[in-house]
């Protein structure tokens, strides 16, 4: 199955109510919720009875929800986080457990919101707001919490694209951004890292589709690339998640200082304008 899947729900009522028109269009197959932005109404989301939600783990926008006294890297004294995707892995690689430590107390206290909140008969999904579960310490200290606590999770986000689609389109090779390319190589990267201890304790997963286009999710990239992971999805017997990021901002929310929203830019992007409207006429349908 392909999962068309929008972040970044519950950021702001701006970016929530675009998202909540994607999915009363029955575009949207999953919803990936923000857990520390304040109350998430479940009933709007799973109405229509098709959409998945997941908990949109952050550890780099908001306030922490566990004690701040106890995560002096990733969180100032106000209980803000601090640090960038970039900030984390550097912490990753010179204060590794240290970090880990901190985070697991973190994603702890975001995992046990969710589960509280999370209606008893819908399936438990994870991912991460810019990915940050793919940091190695990061990840590491996901498992262990998922493991403690006993989650039955159904599926975990790894946004580590397959290559094979995108070598077999070389008339879009000149349109991918560098730093997309970075990513793109980087979370790979980190995959590989991460790889034997999801296959350790069987996480759940399924194809990845959103870095290479992110900012740029337009129909005919998208409806050019997709049918090739459907061949590759076929052959494995996997799903397919596609990322978009549809939750477009107009202006500023006055409370985004107040909130320790630090990404304006990027919620104000024309690019997730873009992605609004390129997923109001995306379907399955149209690449099969």
């Amino acid at each position: 199955m392909i999962y068309i899947c929008a972040d970044d729900y519950g950021l702001c009522e701006s970016t929530s109510l675009h998202i909540q028109k994607c999915v009363d269009e029955g575009v949207l197959d999953k919803v990936s919720i923000f857990p520390n932005f304040g109350r998430i109404d479940f009933h709007k989301i799973l109405e229509n009875g098709n959409i998945r939600v997941a908990l949109h783990l952050n550890l780099v926008e908001g306030k922490c929800m566990a004690d701040a006294d106890e995560l002096d890297l990733i969180a100032d004294n106000n209980g803000n986080f601090k640090n960038t995707f970039g900030g984390l892995f550097k912490l990753g690689l010179f204060h590794g457990k240290k970090l880990e430590t901190q985070v697991y107390k973190e994603i702890k206290a975001q995992v046990l919101f969710w589960k509280s909140v999370l209606p008893k008969d819908v399936p438990f999904c994870i991912d991460s707001h810019q990915h940050t579960h793919m940091i190695p310490a990061v990840f590491h200290a996901l498992v262990k919490v998922l493991r403690d606590e006993k989650i039955n999770l159904t599926h975990m986000r790894i946004p580590a694209e397959p290559l094979m689609p995108y070598i077999k389109a070389p008339s879009l090779y000149f349109t991918y951004t560098p730093i997309n390319l970075i990513k793109q190589w980087l979370l790979n990267f980190l995959w590989l890292i991460n790889k034997r201890q999801a296959k350790k304790y069987k996480i759940p997963t399924s194809y990845f589709m959103g870095i290479l286009f992110s900012g740029k999710m337009n129909e005919k990239r998208v409806n050019k690339i997709l049918p090739k992971y459907v061949q590759i999805a076929e052959k494995t017997g996997r799903d397919i998640e596609v990322l978009f990021h549809p939750g477009y901002l107009e202006k500023i929310d006055p409370d985004f200082k107040i909130k320790n929203i630090v990404f304006e830019k990027f919620y104000l992007s024309s690019n997730r304008r873009t992605e609004f409207d390129s997923v109001m006429n995306i379907s399955e349908r149209s690449v099969l």
